[in-house]
């Protein structure tokens, strides 16, 4: 196996045995001694193989039931795979779902010495950092409780502690961060950015599409334990979407479950000769049309007269503009842009619901939208990424990252450090 290479799985397949009846008290298993338990075999992962590289930000999506959780966990060696082999290079941190490597009657501190023992560290070293870790929860005034008492909040808290100041090269980490205060958020992706930085190999698996998109290198998209697709984040939440939210609503336009914002259709509509259902949309063209029912097919970087220009002066107004495709009728679309400088810093965001601009009911066929700016930003580099999303911003139709670049000048700068550049003078006193 390469250097390289942190993580490979090669063709694991996984199946649980589940009972079609519970038996779970005395009475149960003696009334039913004699009648023959049935089985049901589930087949949570079938023939999933990648490869995962030294440094990466590797995330995993898909819907609930999809074999996530089960592949993180083999991936940790909690799980064996029935067929097929993982092959690990570096040391694993995993921070899975609640409860894993916790005992619910022993007290925060004792919780912490059983977890970090677990995870392959000395008492020497958790005594190193025992005073680190609890100052990162925030949960100093609790360590003498069980953790039984803990709210699940807590908990997550104490987990991903112990779990980040292991120090390993590999952080295996579980959607249980959706369980932590948006203070606490923001303290863990702080932490992803710094191994990031470090270089340390991060698994994530997560619903949420902003971190996703964010810091995200490829992404893996599980449909029923297989893998549909591995690449840029962009494309795999785009299909993602697209199969598990868009379509399953377009093949059920009347149900209670239909996506947001999309609109049920007059008349008789196409019917499928395999079902006999009849569906509102063409849905031979939603499938056919890159999977995507809104798509955006073009942006364009222009001067305040319209005309295309690749370079752009500081303190002029300027456009972006954005082509989309839609093959339904939506409702209340939110439209947005996404400026970044070279190191990928975000400088500047806007979209349609922070502004205000209602968008209404948007008709099938092609609309652009223009963004006129005025450039405040400094002599550089920058590219644009264009996103559209529904109203509730969770479902994010199209997302195209660092789809369009252009350059600032600026002739009355000797140099410049980056960023925005606002206007302003300097004045010097003299006493």
């Amino acid at each position: 196996m390469n250097q390289d290479t942190a993580i490979k799985v090669d063709h694991i397949s996984k199946s649980f045995r589940i009972p079609q009846e519970k038996r779970n008290t005395i009475r149960e298993h003696v009334i039913g001694f004699r009648k023959k338990m049935v089985f049901e075999n589930f087949h949570a992962l079938e023939n999933v193989s990648f490869e995962i590289k030294r440094g990466e930000f590797f995330s995993i999506i898909g819907r609930n039931g999809s074999g996530k959780s089960t592949l993180l966990k083999m991936l940790a060696g909690i799980y064996t795979p029935d067929r097929g082999s993982i092959i690990v290079n570096d040391e694993i941190s995993p921070f899975l779902e609640l409860g894993v490597g916790f005992n619910p009657e022993l007290s925060g501190r004792d919780n912490i010495y059983l977890n970090g023992t677990i995870l392959g560290l000395t008492k020497f070293d958790i005594d190193r950092n025992y005073h680190k870790i609890v100052n990162f929860s925030e949960l100093s005034r609790f360590m003498h409780l069980k953790v039984k008492n803990y709210s699940s909040g807590m908990q997550v808290r104490l987990a991903f502690s112990v779990a980040i100041h292991a120090d390993k090269e590999i952080l295996l980490m579980d959607e249980v961060l959706a369980v932590g205060d948006a203070n606490f958020q923001v303290k863990c992706f702080n932490v992803f950015e710094d191994f990031i930085k470090e270089g340390k190999t991060i698994v994530f698996v997560s619903h949420d599409p902003g971190s996703i998109q964010k810091y995200s290198t490829r992404v893996l998209y599980l449909e029923s334990g297989r893998v549909s697709f591995i690449g840029p984040a962009n494309e795999a939440l785009s299909k993602y979407m697209y199969t598990d939210v868009i379509k399953p609503a377009l093949d059920h336009p009347k149900s209670d479950h239909k996506a947001e914002g999309i609109t049920e259709q007059g008349g008789e509509g196409k019917s499928d000769s395999t079902t006999g259902q009849s569906h509102g949309i063409d849905q031979v063209d939603a499938d056919q049309e890159m999977e995507k029912i809104v798509e955006i097919v073009s942006v364009q970087v222009l001067d305040a007269e319209g005309n295309i220009a690749g370079e752009i002066i500081h303190g002029q107004v300027f456009q972006i503009c954005v082509q989309y495709r839609l093959l339904q009728d939506l409702n209340n679309l939110i439209f947005g842009i996404i400026i970044y400088d070279q190191k990928k810093r975000a400088l500047f965001t806007t979209n349609t619901f922070s502004e205000k601009v209602k968008t209404g009911k948007v008709e099938k066929g092609t609309i652009t939208m223009n963004y006129r700016i005025t450039n405040y930003l400094a002599a550089g580099k920058y590219v644009i990424s264009a996103t559209v999303s529904d109203k509730t911003q969770k479902v994010f139709y199209d997302w195209k990252d660092g789809v369009q670049s252009f350059r600032v000048t600026n002739i009355q700068r000797l140099m410049t450090y980056g960023g925005v550049d606002l206007p302003h003078e300097i004045v010097l006193t003299r006493e």
